[in-house]
């Protein structure tokens, strides 16, 4: 028959409980401390990953903000560029019609100071001319 002996029954609650109380003091309160070390790690790199992203989200941001800037800061100097390189073009064309006109006043003027010029000599040489046509004419006769 199954019989119950008591001193054996006390010394198995006693070392149920030590083995209890030696578990819980040795090897579950250690394993729950590390489980919380790491999830407190994990949830900080969690945090960090978090922000690193809404880091780059803002630096995004910014680049793409700096970069419309840009965008707009280029084209004013490409406007204000061309508006500059029209302007000396314009610049240099009335130049040059100024220093065409004035060639041509120049030339105009030389022409009609040779025409009067060649006039006077003509208009010197008109007697000789005279007497040469007269002596053909009457030389021929």
């Amino acid at each position: 028959m199954i019989s119950i002996n008591l001193s054996e029954l006390i010394w198995t609650i006693i070392n149920f409980f030590l083995l209890m109380f030696l578990l819980k003091r040795f090897l579950y309160t250690p394993i729950l401390r590390f489980m919380a070390a790491r999830q407190a790690r994990v949830d900080a790199g969690l945090e960090a990953e978090r922000s690193a992203q809404a880091q780059v989200q803002e630096n995004d941001q910014r680049l793409a903000d700096e970069k419309a800037a840009s965008r707009e800061e280029a084209k004013r100097i490409l406007n204000t560029a061309g508006e500059a390189a029209r302007q000396r073009r314009e610049e240099t064309l009335s130049q040059a019609r100024e220093a065409a006109g004035k060639a041509r006043q120049q030339a105009q003027a030389e022409l009609t100071a040779s025409c009067e010029d060649e006039r006077d000599r003509l208009s010197q040489a008109r007697p000789e001319l005279a007497e040469l046509l007269a002596e053909r004419l009457l030389g021929d006769e």
